[in-house]
């Protein structure tokens, strides 16, 4: 795996837990009445670690697939951080409703709290995705409006499913 597509695999990692984890938590706000601090950390934690072995199990399944061997050295190591930023996604969200379930927070703020966060990785992903794009700035502009309406877009269609 090239130093490249190792990134973009972190990066993929990345939008794929913000809007996991942000539709988890909208999805808790729905029921925060009758959800306590820990099994709202439960859920959150439970939505992203599934997402974080599923990542890694596709990743190493495809590279088995494509090199007929188990992923070792820089491989493992890029597959590992993709993987990892699952987990480091889930820390703010994790936090704020920590600080719930220790009562500094009631519920209800720190799910809107873990739900800022998460919308705010969103649009700082949008932002870093058009930042580089070879285009003039209004253009950027209309592009990032897309990537964040598109991203929330996704979690809408994920909330009527459920």
């Amino acid at each position: 795996m090239t130093e490249s597509a190792g990134h973009v695999s972190a990066l993929r990692e990345r939008v794929y837990a913000t809007l996991v984890g942000l539709s988890t938590v909208l999805l808790l706000l729905n029921y925060a009445a009758g959800t306590s601090a820990g099994e709202a950390v439960a859920d959150i934690g439970a939505a992203m670690g599934a997402l974080c072995l599923a990542g890694g199990f596709a990743d190493v399944s495809a590279h088995r697939i494509t090199h007929g061997r188990f992923p070792r050295g820089d491989d493992l190591r890029h597959i590992l951080a993709a993987t990892g930023h699952v987990l480091e996604t889930a820390l703010l969200p994790v936090l704020s409703i920590g600080a719930a379930a220790l009562g500094w927070l009631p519920l209800n703020v720190s799910l809107w709290i873990a739900a800022l966060s998460l919308v705010l990785t969103i649009a700082a992903l949008a932002l870093l995705a058009t930042r580089r794009t070879s285009v003039r700035w209004p253009v950027k502009l209309l592009l990032f409006v897309v990537e964040v309406a598109i991203a929330l877009a996704v979690v809408g269609v994920k909330l009527l499913a459920h």
